[in-house]
C-alpha cells in the first residue's frame, strides 16, 4: 500500500501500520560488538498512524484485549500473555 507521508510502502495484509522517519543513526561502538559485526540504534519518529478499526477501542486507543503483537527477542518468538497483570495509575478505568 503507498504511505501517505513517507516513501516506503505499506504491507496491505498488516493491521497495524507507522509511518516514521529517521532523523539519527548512531554507531554503537566497543571491540566486542566490533568483532561481531558492529551495530547501530536509530532514532525514529513516528508520523502517522494507521490502525484497522476493528482494534479501536474508544474512537482514540489500541484495545490489547484484540491486537497483541508478535515480538521477536534474542531469537524467539513471542505474544503477550492471554491475560492481563494489571495496569499503571495512568490507565483508564
Amino acid at each position: 500500500m503507498t504511505s501517505e507521508v513517507v516513501r516506503p510502502v505499506r504491507v496491505e495484509e498488516c493491521s497495524v501500520h507507522l509511518e516514521a522517519r529517521v532523523p539519527a543513526l548512531d554507531q554503537l561502538g566497543g571491540e566486542k560488538l566490533s568483532q561481531l559485526g558492529g551495530g547501530g540504534a536509530a532514532e525514529v519518529e513516528v508520523v502517522r498512524v494507521h490502525v484497522d478499526e476493528q482494534y479501536i477501542l474508544k474512537g482514540t486507543h489500541i484495545d490489547p484485549a484484540k491486537w497483541y503483537p508478535l515480538s521477536y527477542n534474542f531469537r524467539h518468538y513471542f505474544r503477550p500473555a492471554d491475560h492481563e497483570l494489571g495496569k499503571t495509575f495512568r490507565a483508564e478505568a
